[in-house]
């Protein structure tokens, strides 16, 4: 009975190296852009954010960037089927109108892949996010929304650093 007890006691110890070398799992956030996104959202973290020592900032960082990514892209899909839906001569207001939008956007456009176009060699950006001033965190958080192809002035880059603020502000 003893060596049964002291197996199960041990068990979950022997099997914390496993665990270890697994993957951690997709948030939801990650797992509703492609993996093409989830590489430009994660070098944004790393070389724009500075957060490329991993742990929750990095992760609240990639959530936030990854909820902007997909809201951008169901945008463009609603945009494209709104002039698709037009061009079939559909006036807007009507159900016809409407539905047309629904189906029209089930036709998913593919993503286009976007390289990293910010400069982290220069001194400042160089930095680790834990070791810069808020003016940078901020400049920062606004090349990443920049980086994940929203445009400066427009609601979507305001709501986009806006909420990459708010996540790595207290991320418990």
């Amino acid at each position: 009975m003893h060596k049964l007890l002291a197996a199960a006691a041990l068990f979950p110890l022997l099997m914390a190296p496993l665990g270890a070398w697994a993957a951690p799992p997709l948030s939801p956030e990650l797992r509703a852009i492609d993996p093409g996104q989830r590489e430009l959202v994660a070098a944004t973290c790393d070389r724009v954010m500075g957060l490329s020592s991993g742990g929750l900032y990095r992760q609240e960082c990639m959530d936030s960037l990854a909820r902007a990514v997909a809201r951008k892209a169901e945008s463009a899909r609603m945009a494209g089927s709104y002039v698709a839906c037009r061009g079939q001569g559909l006036n807007e207001g009507t159900a016809a109108f409407s539905t047309c939008m629904l189906d029209d956007r089930a036709a998913a456009v593919a993503a286009q892949p976007v390289k990293l176009a910010y400069d982290a060699n220069t001194p400042e950006n160089a930095k680790s996010y834990f070791d810069v001033t808020n003016s940078v965190h901020w400049r920062r958080e606004q090349y990443a929304c920049a980086q994940i192809g929203l445009t400066p002035g427009t609601g979507a880059f305001a709501e986009c650093a806006a909420g990459l603020q708010a996540a790595l502000f207290n991320p418990l």
